[in-house]
Order: structure tokens, then sequence, then C-alpha cells
């Protein structure tokens, strides 16, 4: 275990220079906004492919002298197919800023070889219930892996902020296998470490290089798959759905933020904004290092709480601090207090315009009770009347008749 490690570690350190002097040549560079890119000159990206070449190395020597051959392998060569897909993808996204539409539809495409290696779940587990998901299974599989995959590209927005999200998570799923004996899934999750411990030499503020698309984009594949393998009951599959939120649910939480403040805003999901959990706490004068820290211990605590879930049993009281620490992040005004506000507004909003429209069906209701409709040969003798001209210059009132003297 150790031996692959040091591999990835040491490749990353070795590949992620000429990573950087790459994407110099091909201009696959981030300038600074002002906006929500605040850093400080212009900076290249495709940090992403040495990560995706430190996995892949160390994957090939833990298959060499660990694994060995057999059927183990098939899932690890999915993901190194699906990373590797990825890695392209977000190249090219890099380079040429890609539809949002067409960059999901190939993010769905890359998590085929992983369903197809049979990495899909049947069934899910929540507080002890059972559900089963049948072919379902397939959706909500590729469904999560798209969820991991993005939700990591949004959360990349700060100099060495997905590396050290990445190696909280990835450290605490190493926790949960080491602890039920899934040697395969420990193995993956320090490496990944190790890699992009290599890579944060270069990503730490101030960045040299950063993951960009290509790098975020394979970290949140891994951490996905790895998430749903870790939380697999006794070797079935069958996922504790708890335990695989609690271990996403930062970058999950700021997912979910981003889309409910953009849709409460009119705005589209997919618009780019700086209302991401990093840009709140730098709005509230926390420095970089501050932000990192902060961020970093969080997944440690969440992962803390998914340990306490999985190994413990102790679901319940896990979503329970799970939504405590929602609480105090609001009440604090770290994260979520924005779309809280938002949130607040809308519902109110909302039953203000259904309270009038029901008063509004209420008072006709009341003026039609109120004044009944005329009878129909009343409503005709007046509209024959009405319809009736007068006749020019003769007087058309009934007199008296006159009797004779």
């Amino acid at each position: 275990m150790t031996l692959v490690v040091v591999i990835a570690i040491a490749t990353s350190l070795a590949l992620t220079p000429l990573a950087k002097q790459l994407a110099w040549r091909f201009n696959a560079v981030s300038h600074p906004d002002g906006q929500r890119k605040t850093h400080a000159r212009p900076t290249p990206v495709w940090g992403g492919g040495s990560v995706y070449m430190a996995l892949l190395l160390a994957v090939t020597v833990a298959y060499l002298f660990t694994w060995g051959r057999g059927p183990g392998l098939r899932l690890p060569a999915a993901l190194a197919l699906s990373a590797g897909m990825l890695c392209v993808l977000g190249c090219y996204d890099d380079l040429f800023d890609m539809n949002a539409r067409w960059k999901l539809f190939w993010q769905i495409v890359s998590t085929l070889p992983i369903v197809l290696a049979g990495g899909a779940v049947d069934r899910l587990i929540l507080l002890g219930y059972p559900f089963e998901l049948g072919f379902a299974g397939i959706a909500f599989t590729m469904a999560w892996l798209v969820l991991g995959i993005n939700a990591l590209n949004l959360l990349d927005g700060m100099d060495g902020l997905a590396s050290v999200v990445g190696i909280g998570i990835a450290v605490a799923i190493a926790a949960i296998a080491a602890n039920h004996g899934d040697s395969a899934v420990f193995l993956l999750a320090m490496i990944l470490v190790g890699a992009l411990a290599g890579f944060l030499v270069y990503n730490l503020p101030p960045a040299r290089i950063y993951l960009g698309d290509c790098g975020s984009m394979i970290i949140g594949v891994t951490l996905a798959l790895l998430v749903l393998r870790v939380s697999l009951v006794d070797e079935t599959s069958t996922a504790s759905f708890s335990t695989a939120v609690a271990l996403l649910f930062i970058p999950i939480l700021d997912t979910t933020l981003a889309i409910t403040r953009r849709t409460l805003q009119g705005k589209s999901p997919m618009a780019a904004d700086r209302g991401h959990v990093h840009h709140r706490l730098l709005d509230r004068g926390f420095s970089i290092w501050q932000v990192l820290g902060i961020l970093g211990g969080l997944c440690l605590t969440t992962g803390a709480i998914a340990w306490m879930m999985y190994v413990a049993g102790l679901e319940l009281l896990g979503w329970a601090a799970l939504g405590t620490l929602i609480v105090l992040l609001v009440n604090r005004q770290l994260v979520g207090h924005v779309e809280w506000r938002l949130t607040k507004q809308f519902v109110q909003q909302t039953t203000v315009r259904l309270v009038r429209r029901l008063s509004r069906t209420e008072t006709s209701i009341r003026l039609r009770t109120i004044a009944p409709p005329i009878p129909s040969s009343q409503t005709a003798d007046r509209e024959t009347a009405d319809a009736t001209p007068p006749v020019s210059g003769v007087d058309v009132r009934t007199e008296e008749p006159k009797v004779a003297a």
C-alpha cells in the first residue's frame, strides 16, 4: 500500500510542471476578472492531467503487485476509463468553454463504463428501511456520479480548495473502508490522497497551476464511486444512503444552495455566480488559508458523522448532527443565509398571491349568491321592450278614453 501511495505522490509531483508548460503552450489559462476569479495573475489550468496520470500509474502498479488478476479489476479499470473521458472533456472545456447542455451530456456518457462494469446499486437503505431500485438503480447510479462530478466542479473556485476537500473526503472513505476490511476501496482512496497531495504542492495559495475542469471532474467521479462502494452493506449491491450523503455532504450542500439561489433569482441553474460556500466565507473576511482550513475541517467532520452512521449504526443521530451543522452555519451567516432569505421571500410572496387569488374567488362566489340570475321569461320580456323602437312624432303614452256629453 505504501508503495502505490508514494508512486502517486511522486508522479503527481513530477508531471505537474509538464502540465503547466502544456497549458501555457495551448493557452489553457485562467485570467482574473475581479468577480469570481480573484487570483492575482493569469494561472495555467490542466493540472488535472497530472493527477489523472498519477492515479493511472498507481492503480496499474497496485494491479500488478497487490490485487493480481481477477474480477476485482473490472471496476478500477472502468473508473480509469471514465476518468480518462472526463479528463479529455475537461481539457476541451478549459480551452473552448463548452455549452453546458453538451457538457452534461458527455458527463452522463462518461459514467457508462462504471455502470457496465457492475458499479450500479440495486437497493438503498435509509433509517433501516430498504428501498428496492431494480432497473432504476442504473439511473440512480449515473445520476449520483454526475452529481459528484458537478459538485466538485462547482466547488473548485479557489486556490487549493478542490484538492483539500478531495483529500478530506478520501481520508474519511479510507477510514470506513479499513474498518470493514474493504482493501480495494481503501487503496483507491489512499491513491487519490497521494495524487492530490503531490499536486497540492503547486496548488496551495498562491497557486501556480489549477486543476481545471479536467481535474475537478476526475476527483468528483472518483469520490462519488468510492462513496457508493464504501457505503455498500455486506458486499451486496445495497448502499447506505445516509453514509453516502454524509461523506459528500459539503459538495452536495454547496450544489444544492447554488441551484436554489439561482432558481429563486430567476437565473438558470447552470449560470455561474459568486455565491458559493468559499465566496461567502471570503466575503466574511476570512483569508484563503482560513477558508481552506474551515472547509477541510468540515469535510473531516462530516466524514466522522458518516463513520458514526455506518460503523456505529447511529444513523438517526447522524442526521441530527448534519441538521445541527446546517443550522449553525446559517445562524452564524457563514453558509446558506442568503438562500434562506430568498426562500422566505419566495414563500411569503407565494402565500400573498395565493391568498389574493382565494379572496377574489370567494368574492365572486358571494356576488353570485346575493344577486341570483333573472328568470328567463322576465329576461326575454325586458329584452323585447328594450328592442322596440319608439315611433317618430307619436305619443305612445296610453290615455283615458273620453266619454261624450
